[in-house]
């Protein structure tokens, strides 16, 4: 189980989540910077759902490019940003609302792109959905200057 008591990161650092990540109640876990990993929690809401009363596949892909765009993000520093090139996904089971971990690891890094793998585990420990992304890799935008 991933440490839940994470010390300040970059992510303390640049302030408020993306909208897209605070929708998925997007919560750090940890950070391992010796695995290339990053842990995360999301909520599905039911708001998230299809008519079979699953989370919908687009909510999920969302997750799983969080937890690599946010792999990236974190495991740099806030080097880079990272911008998805392409992302395959599998739909391995059924997702249901409530919590959901979420995994990123970085498997290859050069200085213009990055490859990813994700993956989704109910609480459990089950495999949900996994994915295999690409990555751009820009600068980091700087924060705007505080003018008095």
């Amino acid at each position: 189980m991933p440490n839940t008591n994470v010390e300040e990161t970059v992510f303390d650092r640049l302030g408020d989540l993306p909208q897209v990540a605070a929708l998925v109640d997007w919560t750090l876990l940890e950070l391992d910077k010796k695995s290339d990993s990053i842990h995360l929690s999301f909520t599905a809401l039911p708001e998230f759902t299809n008519p079979a009363g699953n989370v919908h596949g687009g909510f999920i892909v969302a997750m799983l490019d969080e937890c690599m765009g946010s792999a990236i993000v974190g495991l740099t520093d806030a080097e880079f940003m990272p911008v998805t090139v392409s992302l395959s996904t599998d739909f391995v089971k059924p997702i249901s609302v409530g919590r959901i971990l979420g995994t990123g690891h970085i498997t290859s890094r050069g200085n213009s792109s990055a490859f990813l793998e994700a993956r989704l585990t109910d609480t459990e420990g089950r495999t949900l959905a996994r994915a295999i992304g690409t990555y751009r890799l820009l600068p980091f935008p700087k924060p705007p200057t505080k003018t008095r």
